[in-house]
């Protein structure tokens, strides 16, 4: 059996009558909304500014200091198509216009609103017209850093004390800004305040501060590669010492058995670290190195300004005299044939004779078994730069194979290519 639809029997039924009514009044107000109801405004808020760098870009400028502007924006639009849901603040773009920035410094750029193809609604405001931003040329330097201490008038060290170099963990800083600020730059400081005169070593931290050539720190938009440092101030106390001297490059037989000498003056006052006041006897005021030492070269002079000698110190130099008792010299001729010689190129240089005959030191026995093959002349090629037709003259290494004797002077010979 079939059972026939009949539309008519659908709007007697009254339940289907109410809901239809009910359909068809949400479509007509929805028609209404769309098409009929007044625009309304809304006030987006943090609208990013976006700053066109094309052109500063072409004069080598970019943006320095503040860098990220907003603003609101007041949009104008039928409710549905400016609802929050329909337009938030990506969608808007206002553009920073830099058309007219060609040099270095601070400029005042009108924003500019943008409306996307196909939108249905309008700007009316901004919260502002225009950004100040800075434009420079980028610059990067590296500065020598100098250490300064500041006290409120009294001095750095008490009494009886006398401070000696300062030392700074770090001794330069990379600094980075625009070129306009880099210029101004006199110099670069590790300030460090003292709260009293010291009378022990002081180490602490240190701040950078850039200054002009006023002394005053008034840079904008500068970065540093560090901001402190580690300051030392070495505190010294008077003491009267021993002078002694140092030796290098001497044979076996000297280490265990040094030469003796005599320095004059025999001791003197001399500014050394309190840390290391009780424990020392003597001041080494200089080194002597074998290779100039001989039985007609043994007198050294060392200028006393090179060493830390206290301000009520007389001495204006030191003279070391070295006993070369039963030490004595010999003359040897070396071959150039037995050179031995570092070629890794295989270059077909010409090496001419040393400048000199070589001069062989020692004690007198020793010298009398020291023959031409106990010498050894070295002669390094490998990192000679020569173009063919020229010469140049590099040092040879001269030994000797006796723990007791030494070679006194410096060789050299001429390259040719």
């Amino acid at each position: 059996m079939k059972i026939k639809f009949k539309l008519d029997n659908l709007f007697n039924n009254d339940k289907f009558l109410l809901f239809f009514s009910l359909f068809a009044a949400l479509v007509i107000w929805l028609l209404v909304v769309v098409n009929v109801s007044e625009a309304t405004t809304r006030v987006i808020q943090g609208v990013k500014v976006n700053i066109d760098s094309t052109i500063p870009s072409q004069f080598g400028l970019e943006v320095f200091g503040e860098k990220e502007f907003t603003v609101d924006v007041t949009v104008k639009g039928k409710k549905y198509q400016i609802s929050p849901a329909a337009l938030s603040s990506e969608d808007i773009v206002i553009t920073a216009q830099t058309n007219n920035v060609d040099s270095a410094g601070k400029r005042s750029l009108q924003l500019k609103p943008e409306i996307p193809d196909g939108a249905d609604y309008t700007i009316t405001t901004i919260s502002q017209k225009s950004i100040d931003v800075y434009f420079d040329t980028a610059k990067t330097v590296q500065m020598v850093i100098e250490p300064l201490v500041e006290t409120d008038g009294f001095p750095v060290v008490e009494e009886g004390f006398t401070s000696g170099n300062i030392n700074l963990s770090e001794t330069s800083v990379t600094v980075t800004g625009p070129s306009t600020e880099i210029n101004r730059i006199e110099k670069v400081v590790a300030k460090l305040e003292l709260e009293k005169s010291l009378s022990s070593n002081k180490s602490a931290d240190a701040e950078i501060v850039l200054l002009n050539d006023k002394n005053r720190s008034d840079f904008k938009y500068i970065t540093m590669s560090i901001d402190k440092v580690v300051l030392t101030i070495p505190v010294l106390q008077k003491k009267e010492l021993d002078t002694v001297v140092g030796f290098k490059n001497a044979p076996d037989n000297f280490i265990v058995s040094p030469l003796k000498y005599t320095v004059s003056p025999a001791k003197d006052l001399f500014n050394i670290s309190v840390d290391d006041y009780d424990k020392t006897v003597d001041y080494t005021i200089g080194t002597i190195d074998f290779k100039t030492l001989s039985p007609s070269n043994h007198v050294f002079t060392f200028l006393a300004e090179d060493v830390l000698l206290a301000q009520d110190s007389e001495t204006e130099e030191f003279t070391v005299n070295v006993d070369m008792t039963g030490i004595s010299q010999e003359y040897i001729t070396y071959s150039p044939d037995d050179y031995d010689i570092n070629n890794p190129d295989n270059k077909d240089y010409k090496i001419t004779a040393l400048n000199k005959s070589v001069v062989v030191v020692g004690a007198e026995k020793e010298l009398e078994s020291i023959t031409v093959d106990d010498i050894s002349v070295k002669i390094d090629l490998a990192d000679i730069d020569i173009s063919q037709g020229q010469t140049v003259t590099i040092p040879a290494v001269v030994e000797v194979n006796n723990t007791g004797c030494w070679i006194y002077g410096t060789y050299f010979v001429d390259v040719s290519f």
